[in-house]
């Protein structure tokens, strides 16, 4: 149980930062799978990403193994489930819990474009943000693919973080890639994180 906890906490880390990139708008109709490269300083952790009219799938893997969050809107459900503990976490989806993918916060504050660019095959136009982290203010800059309509690159050069999104593959997802896995054992919380997301 306790290496569960390590675990689990290890991993919510990093699915916490990844918040503060996903908000709660929703592109509906919006179809495509990719592979996902996050940049936190030095570490860099590989993923993907599986996205149909509103729901989203994540998959990261490290040394500790899988885990996969699918995030069900029409349900108003989260389910963050570690595939090698056959266990998930379930929590209600609520405007402070991740939205789609990765958006430009609606909180940002003077939105610029400052170029175009080519990215990872589509035409970019490069926006460039002031987005209220606390009691500052911190610089984004996003790429939004003119196709899709949505970002498919965010940085910030102050944390030396980055979330990319390659290969995507605009075409039908699977409904099965958003449903639970049967067999799970279904936990109440891991180490109050559960009760702090609920408050």
């Amino acid at each position: 149980m306790a290496q569960t906890r390590k675990v689990w906490g290890k991993w919510l880390g990093c699915w916490c930062l990844l918040l503060v990139l996903a908000v709660p708008g929703v592109v509906r109709g919006a179809e495509f799978s990719a592979l996902m490269m996050v940049k936190d300083g030095a570490k860099v952790m590989p993923g993907k990403i599986y996205v149909s009219d509103g729901k989203m799938r994540q998959e990261f893997l490290d040394v500790e193994g899988q885990t996969i969050t699918i995030v069900r809107p029409d349900l108003k459900v989260v389910w963050v489930i570690l595939p090698h503990q056959r266990s998930y976490l379930e929590m209600p989806l609520k405007t402070r819990l991740p939205g789609q993918f990765l958006q430009i916060p609606p909180q940002a504050l003077g939105k610029r474009l400052v170029g175009q660019e080519r990215v990872n095959g589509y035409d970019t136009e490069k926006f460039e943000v002031s987005v209220p982290i606390g009691r500052g203010l911190e610089k984004q800059t996003y790429w939004v693919a003119k196709k899709m309509g949505l970002p498919i690159k965010m940085e910030c050069r102050e944390r030396q973080f980055s979330l990319e999104y390659k290969s995507i593959r605009e075409e039908k997802v699977p409904d099965r890639q958003f449903a639970l896995p049967p067999g799970l054992q279904k936990l109440t919380s891991i180490g109050g994180f559960a009760e702090k997301v609920e408050e």
